[in-house]
């Protein structure tokens, strides 16, 4: 079942791009703000598990600063080594300045 989950405000964003929020004990969300759109993804790098809230963000890609590898946050497919595998990405819309992901 999906589930269209309220995890922040577009004013979280005034001062970053990127915000970290919890979903639960063992979920954390990295919504990251391109523009004026929002794109969001699991806060853990493929390669190894580390968190990718404290890596590079350049045009629609996030580095991890642990080991370099690099993902495209809008399909979350891996595009350097070290990782292969991709993230995972949440779809997100606004709604009266608020940001929603849908989990599923």
């Amino acid at each position: 079942m999906s589930n269209w989950v309220e995890v922040g405000s577009i004013h979280d964003f005034n001062q970053t791009n990127k915000k970290l929020y919890r979903l639960s004990d063992d979920t954390e969300i990295l919504v990251i703000k391109i523009k004026d759109s929002f794109f969001a993804v699991e806060n853990r790098c493929s390669h190894d598990d580390k968190p990718l809230s404290d890596g590079k963000i350049e045009d629609s890609t996030i580095e991890c600063k642990y080991h370099g590898a690099k993902f495209d946050i809008q399909t979350g497919k891996a595009l350097k080594m070290p990782a292969v595998a991709p993230i995972n990405i949440f779809k997100t819309k606004l709604q009266e300045g608020k940001i929603f992901v849908l989990i599923e």
